[in-house]
């Protein structure tokens, strides 16, 4: 499963988008009457106006699964149950759509960060806690890792030498980072049963300040791995599995 997840200000527009689409199927909702576009559009914004000062009251969040995973519409409306109630939106407006559009089985998730109540859901870390979220899932319904599909598309066949150890490093540091590791030292200790050696730079004052890779007899400065694996953006993910986990209730 790979969640994505946007937070903006229109209900108008997406609610169209995801109920208007050509074999689009109404799956589930709560609060929400399903006609059509414009009375599910009304009842959401006759509930955001009861808090005018959030601006940004729409949480749209789109799952796809592997495309080998035959979703039916009885599981699908299970999944979407459990990510609303998880991510923390169960008392909230929802609905929850189906789209057979493409080669691989989605669904969208529209719902209010503007409860009942006035209370407002909070967007932070939406995205990372969505990925976190669905690996979950992915394990609890025995659903196949889309993102260890996605990953092939990058083909080792066709890639030697150096180019290869890199994309080796990095795959691996990736997996890993979706799994939810959370300290550097877990992490050290997770890419050295694959053969990789991650090694700390520290000033002075014992503060690092960097990272590299060795593989094979090959090393890399994290950086040139990838942009987002110098020391400081894997500190900033590496906490932000911290607080995914937190969030979820991990």
């Amino acid at each position: 499963m790979i969640g994505k997840v946007s937070i903006g200000k229109s209900f108008g527009g997406c609610v169209h988008y995801v109920m208007e689409k050509d074999r689009a199927q109404v799956l589930d909702q709560k609060g929400v009457r399903i006609q059509n576009a414009i009375v599910a559009t009304q009842d959401f914004n006759r509930i955001r106006y009861q808090n005018q000062k959030i601006q940004t009251a729409v949480w749209h969040t789109s799952i796809s699964f592997a495309y080998k995973d035959k979703v039916s519409n009885q599981l699908m409306r299970k999944i979407a149950r459990e990510y609303v109630e998880r991510i923390g939106l169960k008392d909230h407006q929802y609905l929850v759509v189906r789209h057979n559009d493409s080669k691989h089985e989605h669904l969208h998730i529209v719902a209010n960060r503007i409860g009942y109540d006035g209370n407002v859901t909070s967007d932070k870390w939406c995205k990372n806690r969505t990925a976190r979220l669905c690996d979950h899932l992915e394990q609890e319904y025995q659903l196949t890792i889309a993102r260890r599909h996605q990953r092939k598309d990058l083909s080792l066949e066709k890639i030697t030498g150096k180019h290869r150890v890199k994309l080796e490093i990095r795959q691996a540091i990736q997996q890993l980072l979706n799994h939810g590791i959370r300290s550097m030292e877990l992490l050290r200790r997770k890419l050295s049963r694959d053969g990789i050696e991650m090694r700390l730079y520290e000033r002075r004052n014992g503060k690092a300040y960097g990272v590299s890779f060795r593989k094979d007899g090959i090393a890399f400065k994290g950086s040139t791995i990838h942009r987002d694996l110098s020391y400081t953006k894997l500190e900033k993910q590496l906490g932000l599995n911290r607080q995914a986990d937190r969030g979820l209730g991990l």
